[in-house]
């Protein structure tokens, strides 16, 4: 028993991810001064890996500056009380403001190594909202790119995150830390990632929340902490001879396993993808590999139960493959 016991324990280890992300729960930074006179926030140039992509500057909040009355400080900073997920350290940055219109802040650090093409990799990170906040929003979203990216701005970034929070989804818990994660399907190359709003204020969805500052900013300001990318080693069946394999079952229940229902190939140049209940409404529908269902409809979960997926392909060589079948959602 004890050596099944030692090759159980070896075989987990052996199939740990690694997290590409360097420092991903902030611990690792190059001094800890309080900050006195001038800018509020020049500290965050002390975090090792991760930079700010824009002219306007997040915030690095740590337990290790002296006095509780630091700006900085942790739990107790100028924009609430929290501790950190883990270790000492987070990360706190404006996602919405009415003062200026359209300011928003971003966190930017290099991967270890560059996303492989059509890989599964689980991004995730912890989120809270800030006490000062009087407003709360669903507009959270991941971008990743080849290069690094900088624009000499303090508003929002041109472009769009391949990974966003679902819409309705309102981050709005100021005492909890919420856990943020998502599947990806690399492109290949993807060696940046950047975190924040990437709408202006005309297009991101915001809620007004209680207990905020009451101040005429009007901003909603969010504490992240232990950022992770990780690749999915996926023990799928052989792949057919046209290399498209979808799953017969998934369970949408937030475990990080099987979370989403893809069509996985590296091999289809367009798609119509299509998911449909038992009454034949149209569930979901995605002309994009990576772009998965996450089983929902209407912004409502669906129950467990039996559906039924259609597909057309165009492959690669320019034939066309469709296919039908059931799959089942587990809750």
């Amino acid at each position: 028993m004890r050596i099944n016991f030692l090759f159980i324990l070896f075989f987990a280890n052996s199939l740990y991810a690694q997290n590409l992300v360097p420092n991903g729960n902030f611990e690792d930074y190059y001094n800890c001064i309080r900050v006195v006179d001038g800018p509020y926030y020049p500290v965050f140039n002390s975090l090792k890996n991760w930079i700010t992509p824009t002219m306007a500057s997040p915030d690095y909040d740590n337990k290790c500056y002296p006095d509780a009355d630091s700006l900085c400080h942790v739990p107790q900073n100028i924009f609430g009380y929290q501790f950190p997920k883990s270790g000492d350290g987070y990360i706190d940055i404006d996602c919405f403001s009415l003062n200026p219109l359209n300011y928003r802040e971003y966190i930017e650090v290099e991967l270890l190594s560059s996303l492989l093409q059509d890989k599964k990799y689980c991004i995730k990170f912890y989120i809270s909202l800030s006490d000062s906040s009087d407003l709360a929003t669903d507009d959270i979203g991941v971008y990743f790119s080849d290069t690094l990216i900088y624009s000499p701005t303090i508003s929002h970034l041109p472009f769009t995150p391949q990974i966003i929070n679902l819409q309705g989804n309102y981050l709005a818990d100021k005492v909890n830390w919420v856990l943020m994660s998502w599947e990806y399907i690399a492109k290949g190359g993807e060696k940046y990632i950047t975190i924040g709003n990437f709408f202006d204020d005309d297009n991101t969805n915001i809620i007004h929340v209680t207990g905020g500052s009451n101040s005429y900013i009007k901003e909603a300001i969010y504490y992240i902490d232990d950022v992770s990318v990780t690749l999915i080693e996926d023990s799928l069946p052989p792949a057919k001879s046209d290399n498209i394999f979808i799953p017969d079952a998934f369970s949408p229940n937030g475990d990080l396993e099987n979370d989403i229902l893809y069509v996985y190939s590296n091999n289809i140049k367009e798609m119509d993808f299509c998911i449909y209940n038992r009454w034949g409404e149209r569930v979901f529908e995605s002309r994009e590999v990576n772009k998965g269902w996450d089983g929902r409809y209407k912004n409502e979960l669906c129950h467990t139960g039996v559906f039924v997926y259609w597909l057309r392909a165009m492959l690669k060589d320019g034939k066309e493959v469709v296919k039908k079948g059931n799959v089942t959602l587990v809750r």
